[in-house]
């Protein structure tokens, strides 16, 4: 977490750190070293052991005084409308960076990041190298990565927040379900034929009321489509009585941090090998919950998760890594999990690739699902903070198939 930078500096031998972008949004890194959203972004300059500093044009510095950063400079204030008129933009941002870097004394191995154009940064770091600063990459996990992937109990309480709304949503849409009638095979609503169309059009308002962002789409995955675990549905695909909806909704709060919870649902009696499919992946993500604690490793829960599975003649992640082509679309065939935060992709990772041990403060999803083409998916996810001895759930919503 950001408390602990100095030391992470330290580990990884920098001397300071610079983080910028032309904006926070869509740049989780600019966002969390600053804490507060810019529209025009900015450039944070951490030196080891010294407070941190943040220079932003003269109309963001009312945006930047709601953050962290308590030392805010201005673009004026280093001259750099000047140098713009006078040399253009791409040699004025490398004097303003130079300028920066020089006058709070950031010598030794400076970190690079922020969300930029790769070819643009590359051309600038190459110029601060010329003027003799030693800007230095850094391989994954970077120093920010490994601050972002634990939470303090702020950071917790925000996605606590949006999950809470998250789940709101959801009942709502669930109500939707439960309103409607069954005819033959077919799911009405008000009389008129539910198609995915129709109730995304509702989640998406239901959204927007909890003031929440849809960033990348619901899932609202019906009939056979489930069994694709990115499917996010077509607006035309029908609700249909009996067939598994999985519903993934990942919304965020406005430019800071997401949620990201799944349930499976069954409008009416599920068949047989539909009901057993969940019954094993509930089975499954209870145990996950049940191993996951500080210094669980994520590898060895990951493949207890896949023995359940296995045992019950479903093929799992550890039949792709050993070849087998039909382990990619059936059975257990994605991580158990990934990291929330400012964004749904975030460490840590729980997969039978990554042999690595979790640390308190952690916050992740646990999500087995199963797939069989040609009859559909389950998939179960919660989100958890990982403590000394288990977890704490953030996910409250109740996980019965029926509707």
């Amino acid at each position: 977490m950001l408390s602990d930078i100095d030391q992470e500096m330290k580990k990884h031998d920098l001397n300071a750190i610079l983080v910028s972008g032309e904006s926070t949004f869509g740049n989780p890194e600019l966002y969390y070293v600053i804490g507060a959203g810019l529209a025009r972004g900015g450039i944070y300059l951490k030196v080891r052991l010294h407070d941190p500093i943040l220079v932003v044009s003269n109309i963001d510095v009312g945006s930047a005084k709601k953050g962290r950063i308590k030392n805010i400079e201005t673009y004026s204030e280093y001259e750099h409308e000047k140098t713009l008129q006078r040399y253009g933009r791409n040699r004025a941002q490398v004097i303003l960076y130079d300028k920066v870097l020089r006058e709070h004394k950031a010598k030794g191995r400076i970190g690079f990041y922020g969300k930029v154009e790769v070819s643009s940064s590359l051309a600038l770091v190459e110029s601060l190298r010329r003027k003799g600063h030693k800007i230095v990459g850094e391989k994954r996990p970077t120093l920010v990565d490994v601050l972002r992937e634990t939470k303090d109990r702020a950071e917790v309480d925000r996605i606590r927040e949006v999950g809470s709304r998250t789940e709101k949503v959801v009942e709502r849409a669930l109500e939707v379900l439960r309103n409607s009638s069954v005819q033959g095979t077919d799911v009405l609503y008000q009389g008129e034929p539910l198609t995915v169309g129709k109730i995304k059009r509702h989640i998406r308002r239901f959204i927007a009321e909890e003031n929440l962002v849809d960033i990348e789409g619901t899932i609202f995955a019906a009939g056979t489509g489930s069994a694709d675990p990115h499917y996010r549905g077509a607006e035309s695909d029908p609700i249909r009585e009996g067939e598994p909806i999985v519903f993934d909704i990942f919304p965020q709060e406005p430019g800071g941090y997401c949620f990201d919870t799944t349930r499976t649902y069954v409008v009416g009696k599920p068949s047989k090998e539909i009901k057993s499919m969940h019954e094993t992946v509930l089975e499954a993500q209870l145990t996950a919950l049940d191993n996951l604690r500080e210094g669980a490793n994520a590898k060895t829960v990951t493949e207890l998760v896949c023995s359940i599975f296995e045992k019950k003649g479903y093929k799992t992640q550890r039949d792709v890594t050993r070849g087998d082509e039909e382990a990619r679309t059936h059975g257990f065939i994605h991580s158990l999990g990934h990291g929330i935060g400012l964004t749904i992709g975030e460490r840590p990772n729980l997969s039978v690739l990554v042999d690595e041990n979790l640390k308190e403060g952690h916050v992740t999803s646990v999500e087995p699902g199963l797939y069989k083409p040609g009859l559909g998916g389950v998939r179960i996810e919660d989100i958890v903070v990982i403590r000394k001895n288990g977890v704490e759930n953030l996910s409250k919503l109740d996980k019965t198939l029926e509707l």
